[in-house]
């Protein structure tokens, strides 16, 4: 289950992460593609979430498939049929997967959960997936899902979190999560935000990238973060870079939810 954001502050999206969302290529799925999903989940009457039309598809996100044009990577955020709940008080299945095209059948899938709240709320915007080389396994190739949230949270925090990370694997005809965590984050080194005092926080945005040596089967992912602090809305110095190598376990990539490494040490 996804609970999407422990910390929330409208007035800082600005300054760390939601220009990087903005920028995201569109993954809309075609209306083909969502009544063949609808079908295999026994549903009916699903329309794109950006459509205007009443229908269970709160967000979704296509790709195709970079190692197979005849599959198409999916990720679907919808209500439960008969569901009224408001936005914000839902809570929606989510399914991830690999459609064949050609058959119209699911060759992988993970079916999931997003209980939403104060701090989580789905969009049509919030799925999107990355399909960069995650090359875990020689047999193996990754791909990542980005849940993004649109609540307006805490007014004033002293920390936030954006853009919720899952890393799958296909194991047989299963998606398997191995990884996550949250790409963009920020945290206060002084003061109080929504205070009159001088404040100053760091934020960091995370990318990943393959490494060199391999464990239980799964090749080591290195974790980089790109630090910034920042001052009164400006940025103060330079930006540094720190990174950490993460080993699988034989299970999962284990690693923080709301990583630390790269917070500046007291």
């Amino acid at each position: 289950m996804y609970p999407i954001g422990k910390w929330t502050c409208a007035a800082l999206l600005a300054l760390a992460g939601s220009a990087s969302a903005a920028e995201r290529t569109a993954q809309p799925c075609d209306d083909a593609t969502l009544q063949t999903l609808a079908g295999l989940l026994g549903q009916q009457g699903w329309q794109a979430p950006q459509s205007g039309a009443a229908t269970p598809v709160v967000a979704a996100a296509c790709k195709p498939w970079p190692d197979d044009p005849q599959l198409q990577v999916v990720a679907v955020a919808y209500s439960p049929e008969g569901d009224k709940a408001e936005p914000g008080e839902r809570n929606l299945n989510l399914l991830v997967g690999q459609l064949d095209t050609q058959s119209g059948k699911l060759v992988t899938r993970s079916d999931d959960s997003i209980g939403e709240d104060a701090m989580v709320e789905i969009d049509s915007s919030s799925l999107w997936l990355d399909t960069a080389r995650y090359r875990l396994a020689p047999d193996t190739r990754g791909f990542g899902l980005v849940i993004g949230s649109v609540a307006r949270g805490a007014s004033c925090p002293d920390a936030w979190s954006y853009d919720d990370f899952s890393l799958y694997a296909p194991q047989g005809d299963k998606l398997k999560e191995v990884f996550r965590t949250y790409l963009r984050q920020w945290t206060t080194l002084e003061g109080q935000t929504c205070s009159n005092e001088h404040t100053v926080i760091e934020r960091s945005q995370l990318t990943l990238a393959m490494g060199q040596e391999s464990h239980h089967g799964y090749t080591d992912l290195i974790i980089s973060a790109k630090v910034q602090r920042e001052s009164a809305g400006e940025d103060v110095g330079a930006p540094k870079t720190v990174r950490t190598t993460v080993s699988y376990d034989g299970t999962r990539y284990p690693f923080e939810e709301f990583s630390t490494f790269w917070q500046s040490k007291p």
